[in-house]
């Protein structure tokens, strides 16, 4: 039995595993918080947190760079890493777990924290997958339809920056910005709360996972907004540097986002 939070409501979810949840709204300023406790658990676990960060550097830098000659590709690989990241971020949670039961950090267990639920993670990132890749099919697409209608004479040797500064090419981001913001909002809303959730109850099914995730950010649409707007503007901050700064990003928001999961899921039984 967990005790319940001061707040101004609480919503009850049934799952069809038996699991009996009951989610608390929570208010804006939260968000400051989860940063700032998110910040204590990298001090507690520096060496976990930095190899974290360093394979997150390796893998955005790396990935733009093998796609450096593709711009359009690069532009589905940074908006498909915001959407990949919770799932990334499953051995960071791992280590907020275990620091929050008083237990040492340790980089071998969360290497391997999928594994006691590794059906249901499968599960979420074969829709996560199929999401992503309609994602990276469309912006080509996108970009092939707007400049397909222009009567504007590309200059070749400038290339997508000379695309970019017509009219087709300003159409054509403004497009990208509102149907990737549309995209990116719902696979937040799906995984903000099911990657915590299948770590933290093992009896859960991947499904269940993302209906609450979705409804618990349904409830709480104010701090959940402002919170989605904080994680892409920092990720994005991270792919702008070629991932450096996400030698620091990645655990700082990965561990505030298990604090944030933390105050807006608890629990009327013990089952796991």
């Amino acid at each position: 039995m967990v005790t319940l939070s001061t707040a101004s409501s609480y919503h009850t979810h049934d799952t069809t595993d038996g699991i009996h949840i009951i989610s608390t709204e929570v208010p804006v300023s939260r968000s400051l918080h989860w940063l700032k406790q998110g910040w204590m658990d990298m001090a507690r676990a520096p060496g976990a947190s930095l190899f974290y960060g360093v394979a997150t550097t390796l893998f955005i830098g790396l990935s733009l760079m093998a796609a450096r000659d593709l711009p359009f590709l690069m532009m589905a690989i940074g908006t498909s890493f915001v959407m990949i990241a919770p799932f990334l971020a499953t051995g960071l949670y791992d280590i907020a777990y275990r620091l929050e039961r008083g237990e040492p950090p340790s980089l071998l267990h969360s290497l391997s924290s999928w594994r006691d639920n590794v059906g249901n993670f499968g599960l979420y990132v074969a829709s996560l997958g199929v999401i992503i890749s309609a994602w990276s099919i469309i912006t080509p697409l996108m970009a092939a339809l707007f400049k397909s209608q222009s009567l504007l004479i590309i200059d070749p040797d400038a290339g997508f920056i000379s695309f970019l500064m017509t009219d087709a090419g300003i159409n054509f981001m403004i497009a990208f910005a509102l149907i990737g913001a549309v995209v990116a909002a719902f696979v937040f809303a799906i995984s903000v709360v099911s990657i915590p959730l299948l770590i933290d109850k093992h009896k859960l099914d991947a499904v269940n996972a993302m209906i609450i995730s979705y409804q618990v950010t349904m409830e709480n649409k104010g701090v959940m907004t402002v919170w989605a707007l904080i994680i892409g503007s920092l990720v994005t901050l991270g792919i702008a540097t070629l991932g450096v700064l996400m030698v620091v990003i990645m655990p700082l928001l990965s561990y505030a986002s298990w604090h944030a999961y933390r105050d807006l899921i608890q629990f009327n039984d013990d089952s796991r």
